[in-house]
């Protein structure tokens, strides 16, 4: 018999692993696909609630002076809201402030 031949017979039978292995190697494909599909959720409400927004449309007809003085603006009000203890107050001007500056980026892109 040389290197590397089997030395037994071979039957044809093909072994299964055990169930419990085939379980613990599935857990981590599971977590990361429910993973991805929580991220994509909170990424397509995220974006679905910011394009219908009033702050969107009204943001979109701002010329671009307007805009970054909004922006500046929704800044300040944030820091007073947050200096002032209105931690939910300044979230939604922040969120605000979020798609102005959006809306900025992709007309500076776009021109």
């Amino acid at each position: 018999m040389g290197l590397g031949e089997y030395s037994g017979e071979y039957t044809g039978e093909m072994v299964a692993p055990p169930t419990w292995l085939v379980v613990l190697a599935a857990i981590p494909i599971l977590l990361t696909l429910l993973l991805l599909v929580g991220f994509a959720w909170k990424e397509w409400r995220d974006h679905r609630r910011m394009r219908s927004s009033p702050v969107h449309a009204a943001a979109w007809a701002m010329d671009p002076d307007e805009l970054d003085r909004a922006i500046r603006a929704l800044g300040a009000r944030e820091r007073a809201l947050l200096d002032a203890g209105d931690v939910d107050a300044a979230d939604a001007v922040a969120a605000d402030m979020l798609i102005c500056v959006a809306v900025s980026e992709r007309r500076d892109g776009a021109g």
